[in-house]
């Protein structure tokens, strides 16, 4: 999987995760900039544990992953390893 596709899947799933623990009706690119743990004190934790445990990585990482969306995004993507048989799965959900 290059790393367009993998930011375009890492995107996709961190936006269903934010709209699924704070149910706002922004746009996706409104979202993008919106920073959790400054415009949502409640829940804005388990937001970035749901990441954490979706793209299975580890704990300690989480306060790199903190900031805007988008800033999330990047950093996930550089921190997610896909393991050889889970790709597939990645790629039947986004059809």
């Amino acid at each position: 999987m290059n790393i367009l596709e993998k930011e375009r899947i890492v995107k996709k799933n961190i936006l269903d995760i934010f709209k699924e623990n704070f149910g706002i009706t922004h746009t996706d690119d409104e979202i993008l900039d919106i920073e959790p743990g400054i415009e949502f004190s409640v829940n804005y934790i388990r937001y970035y544990e749901s990441i954490l445990d979706i793209f299975l990585i580890e704990d300690r990482e989480l306060k790199s992953i903190k900031g805007t969306v988008k800033d999330t995004i990047k950093k996930v993507t550089e921190l997610w390893s896909v393991v050889p048989n889970s790709s597939a799965t990645w790629e039947w959900q986004m059809q």
